[in-house]
């Protein structure tokens, strides 16, 4: 009898467990970090050149759209450094990039981004405007 009823208890606790999920087992997401910059090159800068003053650009959205067929999207904004911080699920995302209010419409489209749980993957942007 005693036997049984320390079985059954076993079985509750790994059942338990189960529920728990990925605290027991480890994480269940990854995480994207990054930068986003707008390089002004124009007058004496000139697009070659590696002198284009850079400066943060804030407010810019990136959409990260999960595997075909899941059709699920995720989102963040740049804070005012132009970083930003996303944890996804893990699989490859596809990661559009558009500006504040979409002023400046698509700022850049089809780059992927390979999550893996527990780990962190830096995906920084850096755009470069024309000044006349």
């Amino acid at each position: 009898m005693f036997a049984r009823g320390l079985i059954a208890c076993l079985l509750a606790t790994v059942l338990a467990g189960c529920g728990a999920g990925p605290s027991l087992f480890g994480p269940s997401t990854g995480t994207v970090t990054g930068h986003v910059q707008i390089r002004a090159c124009g007058g004496a800068y000139r697009p070659g050149s590696t002198s284009c003053p850079t400066h943060p650009y804030a407010g810019v959205t990136l959409t990260f759209t999960s595997p075909a067929g899941t059709g699920s999207e995720e989102a963040v904004t740049t804070d005012s450094s132009g970083s930003y911080r996303i944890d996804l699920k893990p699989g490859t995302y596809t990661l559009r990039a558009s500006g504040p209010g979409d002023q400046t419409g698509d700022l850049g489209g089809g780059r992927q981004v390979v999550i893996t749980a527990g780990k962190t993957v830096t995906a920084d942007f850096v755009y470069t405007i024309q000044l006349l």
